[in-house]
């Protein structure tokens, strides 16, 4: 690609887009090209779109018009997930030039070839994997993709379509790629997939696969902290749950997707669990692992649901006090099961629910703030600026509360801080009171 000797990168959606688009940057950093730099316009501009949604389409396709008008010149490519459900509603917007499915994300620059930044539109499908080339700093805290691919089939998700069958990263080089971002400076390494929880699933394996993996990665020297991007009650088995518990560098953080409380709602989705199982599984993680916070996510207005559904699901929320929750209203999704269903549920209906769901979240979030105060916390600095003439570092608790205090010279480091006062959705920290690591 000799025409293009600068990019840069806007990503939509989850975390597994997040640590493609890193996996990307690093694809063409191996081959010569850099980061543009601030106020500079990029030769290519990578959009890695999201489709999961309605309103992340409409972000997805903001995002690819702003890219064209902000960036005259430069060669736009669309890639990801609504560049491989929709690629002619794509091809429409003026002044894209590439759209690309999921499959390229893994070998980017062999995709795009050596045509000139402004050629002709192209359409491409899956491409082979290739080895990495060689890597960019990742930040503090790194995203590795270890899965993709989904056979859930959930009636309200596009993903299966979008990312196809389940699909586990050769385990031998999610462990390469892992110790070479700790040795570019990574201390955090977070676990993303579609379906983290069914690694190796597509090979025959279960749920050890997922911890021999886990036990692989510990042993990466220098790696301070493995996180867990997401997992569904169902893989929160014993043996995991043990795991976790016994090794102080997994984050006491899991995300464990709910979606509703009542097991009437789960089935109409065809989610692979229902209430019981999914409390009795989430409460024995919560007795078992010390310290241990929750979030999830939760769907209010899917069709059919009534006021008894909603009040299900508000009770198994302050039951479990999950500390963040992420609530969505349905909306429709075009290719999936749930479009085609006709006991919509009112906008007015779903806006009412989603805002007392959310007031209830923000309730149990501050008091689990809260209580996070006058109290050490371990931190890792992820970030360090100068702010109004102070250095000010910031990172994140094991439990995935971000505190900023006042310290210099400290990035990369685990250190211990009082917790001081809740700031906008973290915490102020106090004195310094140790630094580990």
């Amino acid at each position: 690609m000799p025409e293009a000797t600068t990019y840069a990168f806007t990503t939509l959606g989850c975390r597994l887009n997040q640590a493609e688009s890193d996996a990307m940057a690093e694809d063409l950093a191996g081959r010569g090209l850099r980061v543009a730099s601030d106020g500079d316009t990029p030769d290519l501009v990578v959009v890695n779109t999201c489709t999961v949604t309605r309103e992340a389409t409409k972000a997805s396709r903001m995002a690819l018009r702003r890219a064209v008008k902000n960036n005259p010149g430069a060669r736009v490519v669309a890639i990801g997930c609504y560049a491989e459900s929709d690629p002619n509603e794509i091809a429409a917007i003026d002044g894209v030039d590439v759209v690309l499915g999921n499959d390229a994300k893994d070998s980017l620059a062999d995709a795009l070839g050596d045509r000139p930044p402004t050629g002709p539109l192209l359409q491409i499908g899956g491409l082979g994997p290739r080895d990495p080339g060689p890597v960019l700093a990742p930040r503090v805290r790194a995203n590795l993709k270890v899965q993709t691919g989904c056979d859930e089939w959930c009636t309200f998700c596009i993903i299966p379509r979008t990312r196809g069958p389940l699909q586990t990263r050769e385990e031998d080089r999610v462990v390469a790629d892992a110790a070479r971002k700790v040795e570019q400076g990574a201390r955090e390494i977070v676990l993303t997939g579609v379906h983290l929880g069914k690694y190796g699933y597509d090979r025959g394996g279960d749920e050890r696969d997922l911890i021999g993996l886990l036990q692989r990665l510990l042993a990466i020297d220098g790696l301070y902290r493995l996180r867990l991007s997401s997992v569904l009650s169902a893989h929160l088995t014993d043996d995991v749950v043990e795991l976790i518990a016994s090794e102080e560098r997994i984050c006491r953080y899991l995300h464990v997707p709910l979606q509703s409380g009542s097991d009437e709602i789960l089935a109409a989705m065809n989610r692979p669990y229902r209430i019981d199982d999914y409390v009795e599984r989430v409460e024995r993680a919560k007795r078992s692992i010390p310290g241990v916070a929750l979030a999830t996510d939760i769907i209010v207005g899917f069709p059919g649901e009534t006021d008894e559904h909603f009040a299900a699901t508000m009770d198994v929320v302050r039951r479990l006090r999950f500390s963040k929750l992420h609530v969505f209203r349905y909306s429709a999704r075009a290719q999936t099961a749930a479009a085609e269903m006709t006991d919509a549920v009112h906008p007015d209906i779903k806006k009412l629910r989603s805002k007392a769901l959310i007031a209830l979240g923000n309730e149990i979030r501050s008091a689990f703030l809260e209580a996070h105060l006058q109290r050490p916390l371990e931190i890792l600095v992820e970030d360090e600026r100068e702010i109004d003439g102070v250095s000010v570092c910031s990172g994140q608790t094991s439990d995935y509360v971000r505190v900023w205090f006042e310290g210099t010279g400290l990035l990369g480091k685990l250190v211990t801080v009082q917790g001081h006062e809740v700031r906008a959705d973290g915490i102020r920290g106090g004195t310094l009171i140790d630094v580990g690591s």
